[in-house]
């Protein structure tokens, strides 16, 4: 990519001290003309100097590049801005230079990731308010946001489709077609943006990603209504494109559909659901008070704090340096559930609790061995495991439909997936009798992002958790089994002997 400009080196020291922490990257759109980048050069405000790390020119035409270098001098006019060009991909639509800018982005050392056209709706003055909006909350997407056009049609055709797409989405966005934005590169990281389409419905698309990553969006007033926002046919297609995307979110997220666009990168996969029908609380609910429970696999001791109300000790183990878990955890070992399960203690237990483990395990017989060794004689084995033999994905292989992603039954770290059938067959050939069976709904809380106190949530787990009931291996979203021990190891009783503790 060709190099306008190389500051000098008292420039980059200054620039290097002012950035610490707070990198930004603005991506110019539009800016093939010289006279238009020199314009909007000059225009930057001094304040967003230091704040903008780089400037990348995303040009429309692969001809642009030697006219701008040959006025590379004049251009600059003598700002201290590192300026550098982007031949355009193949096709040059709007959605396909937003992907091409977007990996150049990641590609770079910059914090945040500014796109902009450089046009007379978008004055390159707005920036000094966007670089006090990003120090200000450095952890959110930003919309910078047009005023509403000024015909009452256009305002009436505005407000409708804002509102419908907000209605559906649960978010409250004035303008959900404003391209100017600013992305934390962290967030981009996360979201499967090349997947979105390469026209102008991306901006909505990029939104309802941020919107399933739990990253929340602003909107910064600072930009006048451009000349014909709003205002024709094109702004009727547009918005009702985007509010058919919003609606599949939401069928993605109630299971209907499979869209790979909306299978972002959580940090954390995991979360506690408390409602009724589902396995957290199910088992939560089957653990008598004042118990000693080992749970394997516990990510960051999610039910620690709900047994905690019943004076139950929980201990945790899962693989990993015991980062962000939660207080009401008693003990954490730090273990790989793939290696033979040693822990310094012996048959003390009164539940051993794998919920949600044994699907990603290999070697899962050795599993259930070690959890037998720390089981008290009359102790419970409490394990759950989702349903692969679930109608929706009984249909998806009918039509040819079978795609892993970051969570949910086809979550793409799960090794085994299990029926009905076959998750009892896998404890019982552990040496565990089954005593209880359960089930539960689908994750209608999830769905609905909702806490599960919702009425309508609450219902609809509820008859679809009768629906389970009746018909498990068809409609359970979860299998629940509790189980005893068949007979003692015989080495179980050997708990004085050096063990391994670090």
């Amino acid at each position: 990519m060709p190099n306008l400009s190389v500051p000098s080196p008292e420039i980059e020291q200054n620039r290097e001290s002012a950035l610490a922490g707070c990198r930004g990257g603005l991506f110019l759109f539009g800016a093939d003309d010289p006279d238009i980048l020199r314009q909007f050069l000059a225009d930057i405000p001094t304040a967003a100097e230091g704040w903008l790390s780089e400037i990348v020119v995303m040009l429309a035409e692969p001809q642009s590049v030697e006219g701008l270098e040959s006025q590379a001098e004049s251009i600059l006019g003598g700002r201290p801005f590192r300026v550098r060009f982007q031949p355009p991909p193949r096709v040059s639509r709007w959605g396909e230079l937003r992907k091409a800018a977007f990996e150049l982005a990641l590609a770079r050392p910059i914090d945040h990731v500014v796109v902009m056209q450089a046009n007379s709706s978008q004055p390159a003055r707005a920036l000094e308010a966007i670089r006090a909006a990003v120090e200000a909350d450095p952890q959110r997407v930003l919309l910078v946001t047009r005023a509403q056009p000024g015909r009452v049609g256009a305002r009436l055709r505005h407000r409708l489709m804002a509102g419908l797409q907000n209605r559906i989405l649960g978010l409250r966005i004035r303008d959900y077609a404003t391209p100017l934005r600013v992305y934390p590169s962290d967030v981009l990281r996360r979201i499967p943006f090349l997947l979105d389409a390469d026209h102008e419905q991306i901006e909505a698309e990029l939104l309802i990603q941020c919107r399933c990553l739990g990253v929340p969006v602003e909107e910064l007033d600072v930009l006048e209504a451009a000349p014909g926002d709003g205002s024709g046919h094109d702004d009727w297609l547009s918005g009702w494109r985007a509010c058919v995307t919003a609606i599949g979110l939401r069928l993605h997220q109630a299971h209907l559909t499979r869209d790979g666009r909306y299978l972002v990168d959580h940090d954390i996969h995991y979360t506690l659901k408390s409602s009724s029908t589902g396995s957290h609380m199910q088992i939560v609910d089957a653990i008598k008070p004042q118990s000693e429970v080992l749970d394997l696999g516990c990510s960051q001791g999610l039910l620690a704090r709900p047994l905690l109300h019943k004076r139950v000790r929980v201990t945790g183990v899962d693989r990993g340096a015991g980062e962000q878990l939660a207080d009401e955890l008693a003990e954490y070992h730090s273990r790989d559930l793939e290696e033979p399960l040693q822990l310094p203690v012996g048959r003390v237990f009164d539940y051993v609790v794998c919920a949600d483990v044994i699907e990603h395990v290999q070697n899962r017989a050795q599993l259930l061995r070690g959890a037998r060794r720390h089981l008290k004689q009359d102790g419970r084995l409490i394990i759950s495991t989702p349903n692969i033999a679930l109608w929706f994905y009984r249909m998806s292989l009918l039509v040819g439909r079978f795609e892993y992603g970051p969570r949910g039954v086809l979550d793409e770290t799960h090794v085994h997936l299990f029926t009905r059938s076959t998750f009892k067959r896998e404890v019982e050939r552990a040496g565990f009798q089954v005593l209880k069976q359960r089930v539960t709904a689908l994750p209608f809380e999830v769905v609905f992002h909702s806490t599960g106190r919702s009425r309508l949530v609450r219902g609809l787990a509820q008859g679809y958790h009768a629906l389970a009931q009746f018909w498990p291996s068809l409609f359970a979203y979860q299998f629940i089994l509790e189980a005893e021990i068949m007979t003692l190891d015989d080495d179980s009783e050997e708990v004085g002997g050096p063990v391994d503790v670090g």
